[in-house]
């Protein structure tokens, strides 16, 4: 599936039972810059302590399975969920 714009600063597309979010990071950001917090329904998202992405996703995620990291010149924040075991509906959006 093509990506989709979520605002501004986010992008997400989902592979299957695979989300991917990418927040650009301007300026570029460290890990301390980072908060990720996951939820088996839920998704919060912050950037030097600027609140990028925060509320109930369209579907429910396997939270151990979910993880983010930076990419290599810190532009931008990589997020990667992971839909609850056997499932791969395809969401109408990140966010519900």
């Amino acid at each position: 599936d093509s990506e989709k714009s979520g605002g501004e600063s986010w992008f997400w597309q989902q592979k299957g039972e695979e989300i991917h979010v990418r927040i650009v990071c301007n300026p570029p950001a460290t890990k301390k810059d980072i908060s990720v917090k996951f939820k088996a329904s839920s998704l919060a998202a912050s950037v030097h302590g600027v609140t990028i992405v925060d509320g109930s996703l369209a579907g429910k995620v396997e939270v151990d399975e979910c993880t983010w990291c930076l990419s290599a010149d810190k532009s931008e924040l990589q997020i990667m969920l992971t839909q609850v075991a056997g499932r791969t509906d395809a969401w109408p959006a990140l966010l519900a």
